[in-house]
């Protein structure tokens, strides 16, 4: 077996190449996490939350039903039957908590507790109260990291 001199002692470009890549993921990935940065998680959730909501929107058009939203828990409810307003119907195949967030530092603020998806597209309150413009705000450590509005004459979600 031979040995290398001392002028051809050293890494090759290859393994040069890899070790950079490899400590690139580490920065761009996994220190944030380790660090505690939770944007990723506050973006995830907010994408529940919209997702809950547009569901909610599209069954109450589709099944011609009141469809309830308990913005706190993420629970979703539809009325038995045509014409009622009271939601007392799981959705099938939706879990009760819907858009549960695993970070205790990531939630949802918003001033209705609960919003009623008419058939006509539009949002009521609890009381039965048509709603205008609804600001649903996705937190992060008490700041703001998503706004999801929507139209209460409409439904619209944006």
């Amino acid at each position: 077996m031979k040995r290398r001199s001392v002028a051809q002692a050293g890494f090759t470009m290859v393994e040069l190449i890899t070790v950079m890549v490899l400590l690139g993921v580490l920065a761009a990935i996994a220190i944030p996490r380790l660090m505690g940065d939770n944007t990723v998680e506050a973006a995830v959730h907010g994408d529940k939350v919209a997702s809950a909501v547009r569901l909610a929107q599209k069954t109450a058009l589709a099944k011609r039903r009141s469809v309830c939203l308990a913005t706190g828990s993420g629970t979703l409810r539809v009325s038995a039957a045509p014409g009622s307003g009271a939601c007392d119907l799981a959705l099938r195949g939706v879990a009760d908590n819907l858009f549960a967030s695993k970070d205790p530092n990531v939630g949802i603020s918003t001033a209705q507790p609960m919003l009623r998806f008419q058939p006509d597209g539009s949002i009521l309150d609890a009381d039965g109260k048509q709603l205008g413009k609804v600001t649903i705000a996705i937190t992060l450590g008490g700041n703001i990291q998503r706004t999801i509005r929507l139209d209460g004459g409409t439904g619209y979600v944006d």
